[in-house]
């Protein structure tokens, strides 16, 4: 008998043996059947604490945290020009649509502050059947602004687009936009990634 006891004992691990050497049970009344094991509800298991779902748009800052900083006087001409450029839409819309205005006007006026090819882009854009279309802009003046990188003819600029635009356009919360100075002025060349 022994020998049986040593080998369910080293069959069954420590729980037998422990409980072979423990205090005979007392005589209580039987306990009430126990109840069936509960699976926690996904809203119990550590894994629905953690959410993973993506954060609100307007929580996401990234490469925009020097938008937060105060700007260097340098940098400030940098963001001046990046505001003057996104205004343009809004000043060439202003003008009404009863003035007359060419299409070689409108890719100039464009030009006082991006690229030739987002002055293009944005040409095509607002022009329109022999004039200006009446749209929704493609621009937005923002209010939050800052340098990433400034050298001595080129820039890195994040800001924070409006929420009316972001909504909009459906616009991230950070967008960066490369700028090169051109002929003496900063004009925005590319988006970047």
């Amino acid at each position: 008998m022994r020998q049986l006891f040593l080998l369910a004992a080293s069959c069954l691990g420590p729980t037998v043996l422990f409980s072979a050497c423990s205090e005979a049970p007392s005589h209580k009344p039987a306990a009430a059947p126990a109840a069936p094991a509960v699976t926690p509800a996904a809203s119990d298991t550590f894994a629905s604490v953690i959410d993973t779902t993506a954060p609100p748009l307007d929580t996401i800052v990234g490469r925009c945290s020097v938008a937060l900083e105060a700007p260097s006087e340098r940098q400030r001409e940098v963001i001046e020009a990046l505001r003057a450029a996104y205004g343009l839409e809004s000043s060439l819309m202003s003008r009404g649509s009863g003035d007359t205005i060419s299409r070689a006007e409108v890719y100039a006026h464009y030009r006082t502050g991006f690229g030739e090819e987002l002055a293009q882009e944005l040409t095509d854009y607002s022009w329109q059947s022999q004039r200006l279309r009446e749209t929704d802009p493609a621009l937005a003046v923002p209010d939050t602004v800052g340098v990433i990188e400034l050298k001595h003819d080129r820039a890195l600029v994040a800001w924070i687009p409006p929420t009316s635009f972001r909504r909009q356009w459906g616009a991230p919360r950070c967008l960066v936009d490369r700028l090169v100075r051109e002929e003496g002025r900063w004009v925005i060349q590319a988006h970047e990634p």
